[in-house]
């Protein structure tokens, strides 16, 4: 691990844990919060990569559900809908930090820390939202909420 990744890891770690000290969470959505800045990234080898990131969707969540969108082999796991506002988790099982980006942006942007989870709120507007990962271009995936 070069020095910038594992400073970038030290203050990731930091945030998360004077985050969840305040009783607050990583969660950011539209109009909701402010995106989150990423001054420096890790970079991955281009062979740990996927050329088809979008593993799957699950089963059609309902509001009343936990929706969960997982990430593992730098590949999305999406539900098939998801219900309008939905508190929307995501979950990184790789080593990697990663987002979910809406694109275009606006919409949410979480980042989610390698081994970790964020939090976000789904739009309240019916439609489909495309995403990525502003540290790795080829993950993408669709948020779809109905």
């Amino acid at each position: 691990m070069s020095t910038k990744q594992g400073l970038f890891t030290i203050a990731a770690a930091g945030l998360i844990v004077a985050l969840t000290g305040c009783g607050t969470s990583a969660t950011t959505a539209g109009a909701e919060a402010s995106s989150t800045s990423n001054t420096s990234s890790p970079s991955p080898t281009t062979s740990a990569m996927s050329t088809s990131p979008v593993a799957a969707p699950s089963e059609n969540a309902s509001a009343a559900e936990p929706v969960l969108v997982t990430i593992k082999d730098f590949k999305y796991t999406i539900p098939s809908s998801v219900a309008p506002g939905s508190k929307v988790t995501v979950k990184n099982d790789d080593a990697q930090n990663h987002t979910v980006t809406s694109a275009p942006p606006g919409a949410f942007d979480v980042n989610v820390p390698a081994g970790g989870t964020a939090t976000f709120t789904a739009p309240t507007k019916p439609g489909s939202y495309k995403f990525i990962c502003t540290f790795h271009a080829d993950m993408t995936g669709t948020l779809v909420v109905k």
